[in-house]
């Protein structure tokens, strides 16, 4: 049957060409025989051999119809079948090309992109994952790239491109006919035409070529580029909260919530009076913030076929509208394990931001909500940092004369205090431990606990230490004896 295939132009070409004659031949042989009968020239052994003749040669050539029709009917039935998928759940022909596209380039550069993929250990097992998140935001802000000896100016030429690709072969499929009755009629239009065997692989077809000669190392500077475009967006410009919010969070977790962030960005735009419009509910955005949230989750661990308790850091974008509504975004696919201080600081910010306050006097704290204001995205950003340059900025008569906002002496129990208290309910979900499982021993079940005890313990204290080293730095700049 291979040879068969729809896929092959030429054979097509030729069955084609072999219908012609054959209908010709058929015209003239019937000429031949009627011309025969009409002589009385045949007896009635002869005319039957003949048309025995006859029937055998025309049986020949149908074969080659029928098994180039079955092929036809298979390739048609998928493609059509992936367009009633698509309709049914109301999916878009570029987005199904353009998921199709990134998931195969994802997929090639663990395959292709030489040192990408790196040993580490899980559990007692070595296992080789990505050296680095990878978001698809690289693949899409790709402009002037060349797929072969094409060039195209953006991703979406080439997603386009490749959208007219499927849809051609939808409209070719719903015309392959039903039976042979109809093979020269389709043939006439559809010879030269390829009706793909694969048509997934046939849309992503040009993913290998976009990484030919990509490195590990260009490759990450694709990335940090493609993530630093898609955090300065000039959409989030009023987002300044928001901006911040991810700049930290990338840094703990560098990339993880690009796509994320793309997503939400693809779907904004700007009215004629310079409004930003969520595109998807057609609403006006009044304002947008952000927060990453601490949950902690219980999973089953099948490295040790022991039960774990792990707490992730899971992105949330509130979104409010002009007309008061609200709605919020989860980003469920990028969730990350928390497994250092500097991650887990992250998902605490606010509260960290508001435990400043424990160590100024009235004036202080009405300057530092100034300063927030005016420079919302860096304190978001990094907030420990920002509290250092506010206060320093209320150093007098170069230390000898008390902090403009501070009450006497930088109190950093205070602020640690305070952080304790904004934060408790994350710090309680870190401690918390899930309950016993069903088919968990007593033995299992106290060992989960004394594990769970110490990382958290850990990570907390690690907590605590991203921000109390810093400030004992802020201390001895403040400390007017370290200074003289």
């Amino acid at each position: 049957m291979a040879r068969y295939e729809a896929s092959s132009i030429e054979f097509g070409e030729k069955l084609q060409s072999d219908l012609i004659k054959r209908k010709k031949d058929e015209a003239k042989e019937q000429e031949k025989f009627a011309k025969k009968i009409a002589a009385a020239k045949f007896v009635v052994k002869g005319a039957n051999e003949f048309l025995k003749n006859r029937v055998d040669t025309f049986n020949t050539s149908l074969s080659d119809e029928k098994a180039f029709l079955t092929t036809a009917q298979t390739n048609a039935k998928n493609i059509l079948a992936i367009k009633s998928n698509l309709d049914e759940e109301n999916i878009s022909t570029y987005d199904y090309v353009s998921n199709s596209i990134g998931n195969s380039w994802r997929n090639s550069i663990e395959n292709n992109v030489e040192g990408i993929m790196v040993q580490t250990m899980v559990g007692n097992e070595i296992k080789e994952i990505p050296a680095y998140d990878v978001p698809l935001a690289t693949l899409k802000k790709l402009t002037n790239f060349k797929v072969g000896n094409k060039k195209y100016a953006t991703y979406e030429d080439m997603v386009n491109e490749q959208v007219a690709l499927f849809d051609n072969a939808v409209t070719h499929a719903r015309n392959v006919p039903s039976d042979t009755t109809g093979v020269q009629t389709y043939l006439d239009t559809y010879a030269k035409q390829e009706l793909p065997n694969n048509i997934l692989g046939a849309i992503t077809r040009p993913v290998k070529r976009i990484l030919r000669g990509e490195t590990k190392e260009t490759l990450q500077a694709k990335v940090n580029k493609s993530t630093q475009e898609t955090l300065n967006d000039p959409l989030f410009n009023s987002f300044t909260q928001f901006a911040g919010t991810f700049e930290a969070y990338n840094k703990a977790f560098p990339n993880a919530s690009t796509d994320f962030i793309q997503d939400y960005a693809d779907n904004l735009t700007r009215d004629i009076n310079g409004n930003i419009v969520d595109k998807k509910v057609k609403k006006i955005i009044k304002s947008s913030t952000s927060k990453i949230e601490l949950k902690s989750i219980s999973r089953d661990n099948p490295e040790n076929n022991r039960r774990e308790t792990v707490i992730v850091a899971q992105p949330t974008i509130t979104t409010t509208y002009a007309d008061g509504t609200v709605g919020v975004t989860i980003d469920t696919e990028a969730q990350k394990e928390i497994v250092s201080g500097e991650q887990l600081l992250v998902t605490l910010g606010a509260p960290l931001i508001n435990s400043f306050n424990a160590t100024l006097n009235s004036f202080g704290r009405e300057e530092w909500s100034v300063y927030q204001k005016e420079n919302n995205k860096a304190v978001h950003s990094n907030p420990v940092a920002e509290f250092s340059k506010f206060i320093e900025s209320g150093i007098q008569a170069q230390g000898k004369e008390a902090n403009k906002y501070l009450t006497g002496e930088l109190d950093i129990s205070k602020i640690l205090e305070s952080f304790l208290a904004g934060g408790s309910k994350d710090f309680i979900n870190i401690v918390k431990t899930s309950p016993r499982g069903t088919n968990e021993s007593q033995e299992d079940y106290d060992a989960r606990v004394q594990a769970d005890n110490e990382k958290s313990q850990s990570l907390i204290l690690e907590t605590f230490q991203n921000v109390i080293n810093p400030l004992k730095d802020l201390s001895d700049v403040l400390d007017v004896s370290l200074r003289s």
